[in-house]
């Protein structure tokens, strides 16, 4: 096999995620000299990173902006545009799902920040979700933002009538 071809097997194993000692096995099975191993290991490493540098950069800041403004219009529809539409069922559901989609949406933003460096690109890569670390950091927040839109729906227009009724009512009792 050419070099060409042996060093694009490599990087589609690497892709895979085949390791430094499974490489060497298949390139035994290739029946390649032990002793080009590490350069073409090496190179084809090198080649999957001039490709993330090229073409991570543009996908990292994209994915941040995008989930900045998600973030951003999330929360403004959550919290101000839809406790001003009056809507009294399904508050408690609502609140739920806003603050999951705002927290989401926010961790995600947060994970991709500055990630288009090439230091960050060259140490890590791609920015990788992990579930465990979202339940654990953004628990507290979500449920902060849960209590925040909710306290947005009870505070509305719909809350001040009922409470300038019960007002009413008091003072009637009063004086009646």
């Amino acid at each position: 096999m050419p070099n060409k071809k042996i060093t694009e097997a490599i990087i589609d194993k690497i892709n895979i995620g085949y390791d430094d000692y499974d490489l060497e096995k298949f390139l035994e099975q290739q029946e390649v000299n032990s002793s080009d191993f590490e350069t073409l290991i090496e190179g084809a490493k090198n080649k999957i990173l001039e490709h993330n540098l090229k073409t991570y950069p543009k996908q990292n800041k994209s994915t941040f902006i995008f989930c900045l403004s998600l973030f951003a219009a999330l929360f403004l529809f959550f919290v101000i545009i839809l406790p001003l539409s009056n809507i009294s069922n399904g508050i408690i559901p609502i609140s739920i799902l806003g603050a999951i989609s705002i927290s989401l949406s926010g961790s995600y933003a947060l994970l991709y920040y500055k990630s288009w460096n090439k230091d960050f690109i060259e140490k890590i890569g791609k920015p990788k979700f992990d579930l465990q670390n979202y339940i654990l950091l953004f628990s507290l927040p979500t449920v902060l933002i849960y209590f925040m839109i909710s306290k947005s729906f009870i505070s509305g227009s719909g809350y001040h009538l009922y409470k300038l009724n019960s007002t009413i009512r008091l003072i009637n009792s009063l004086f009646s």
